[in-house]
């Protein structure tokens, strides 16, 4: 602090010289066990302040009246207690000092009026009555390759008092923090994760979870408040596991926002385009409109890929997926090589129907076999296209009609209650038949059930991205708190 030196007046010079000491001998630390306990005074001087502290003002005890029991405590409660003013007390040489207010608000303690040397106060605390146990509502869980964090979502009616976790059989650890990290663990294993919290009544409610260490990603989406609820194997014989209905699977990346389909067998996390904020609708949900492709007088134009001959050739872009192309080039090749999968691919799901050959006419494909139920996310090896494989200039594709069924929606049978369902008609990536001499694919109708279109005909187009397995995620899946990849 820069003071002014008045040379001139030397009556000025002693009264400034006498307010310095008279401060310097006020300027003492307080004796406190915890900093929150610290009281910041100040005095005014002819230009500025100082600040002071009494050295001599000791919190002599802290006592919690619990349940008719009182305890002694070495810390000022959090939450859960009310201070009872009438036993709580402050000293001067072991005389009540009434002039000092002791305040207690938001866990912390204050003291107004202090002036004098040698204050004592003993503070005492009532617990607040609660039967309530506390509910957790979810388990959030991170991890790096040597630690697992653990952020907890729980709720009480008062307030949480203690966390308690626990790795495997280990002894707990309790905390004041709703969030933990284990440390010291070794890449790839498995560990069982339990946590306790409790509220100032010790009501208590516990909950456990498995965590694989350098897990993320997907698993962190499958260990957030709002997981996918379905599961079945895909084509890699693995666990997927699938959103349905209306869930909370809202992801933010490159600028634009998404909906998680599912979390692949490989951990990747398949999702599928929903426009640039969470309230977009209708056609903003889409990247524009397209023709499967500009030709449908052959079997083979069902594919996204195809090669005019071969039932599953992949060496000429169809017009749709041109479309893909330039959009990805535009928008997400810059995000490609640190966050986007170009190995988990798209199933073109080119496999004959039951009882139809592909020499024959007409020609149906697998996926009607199943239109009506149940979905399947199997799919043949030479159907897999990806850009890994060379099947694919750009790892980007459309949603399958198994993907579209397994979340509720139905083949002719309205169903809105989607989050696939947008009021619009768009295009999925999977073949129906060619009949008549009329190539045909799948299609999410505006009026939310799945129909097919001739391939010649514009809808709607939504890509479908992989997001790598390895990449690390935050948030928790709302539109207020979206799942977002963290640079």
């Amino acid at each position: 602090m820069k003071f002014e030196v008045i040379k001139r007046s030397h009556l000025k010079r002693n009264i400034l010289i006498a307010i310095l000491v008279v401060a310097l001998i006020s300027s003492l630390i307080l004796n406190f066990t915890q900093a929150k306990y610290r009281v910041t005074e100040s005095m005014p001087l002819i230009q500025g302040t100082i600040n002071f502290s009494l050295s001599d003002l000791n919190l002599m005890a802290v006592y919690l009246n619990r349940n008719g029991e009182t305890i002694s405590s070495d810390k000022v409660p959090h939450v859960g207690y009310t201070l009872n003013t009438e036993q709580s007390i402050c000293e001067v040489n072991d005389v009540e000092d009434e002039t000092i207010e002791i305040v207690y608000e938001n866990g912390l303690l204050n003291f107004n009026g202090l002036g004098n040397k040698g204050t004592k106060c003993t503070a005492y605390f009532d617990l607040i009555p609660d039967s309530e146990k506390p509910v957790i509502n979810g388990i959030n869980s991170s991890s790096d390759d040597t630690s697992i964090t653990i952020t907890v979502d729980a709720t009480d009616n008062i307030g949480i008092y203690y966390y308690y976790y626990k790795l495997d059989n280990e002894e707990e650890i309790r905390s004041e923090e709703a969030s933990y990290t284990f440390e010291g663990l070794e890449k790839d294993s498995v560990h069982t994760i339990t946590v306790r919290v409790e509220d100032a009544a010790g009501n208590e409610v516990s909950t456990s979870k498995e965590v694989t260490v350098g897990l993320k990603g997907g698993g962190f989406i499958l260990a957030s408040p709002n997981p996918p609820t379905g599961q079945t194997t895909d084509w890699t014989g693995r666990t997927t596991y699938y959103y349905t209905g209306k869930p909370n699977n809202w992801v933010q990346f490159a600028g634009f926002w998404w909906r998680i389909i599912r979390i692949n067998g490989d951990g990747s996390i398949r999702m599928i385009y929903q426009g640039t904020s969470a309230n977009t609708t209708g056609t903003g949900t889409q990247i524009g409109t397209s023709k499967f492709n500009n030709m449908d007088n052959n079997r083979t134009y069902v594919g996204l890929v195809y090669d005019g001959s071969t039932q599953h050739g992949y060496r000429t872009n169809s017009t749709i997926m041109n479309t893909l192309n330039n959009w990805y080039n535009s928008n997400l090749a810059s995000y490609e090589e640190e966050y986007i999968d170009t190995g988990a691919g798209f199933c073109s799901d080119r496999n004959m129907a039951s009882g139809y050959s592909w020499i024959n006419h007409p020609v149906y494909y697998a996926p009607y076999d199943r239109m009506n139920g149940p979905a399947s996310l199997q799919c043949n090896s030479e159907d897999v296209l990806s850009q890994d494989n060379g099947k694919l200039p750009n790892p980007i594709g459309l949603v399958t009609m198994d993907e579209a069924l397994l979340t509720g929606i139905k083949y002719s049978t309205a169903n809105t209650g989607s989050y696939l369902y947008t009021g619009q008609t768009y295009w999925t990536m999977s073949p129906y038949r060619f009949i008549s001499g009329i190539a045909y694919v799948f299609r999410v109708d505006s009026s939310g059930y799945l129909n097919d279109n001739r391939a010649r005909d514009a809808y709607g187009v939504r890509p479908v991205i992989n997001l790598k397995s390895a990449i690390a995620i935050s948030g928790s899946g709302t539109t207020s708190d979206p799942f977002v990849v963290v640079s």
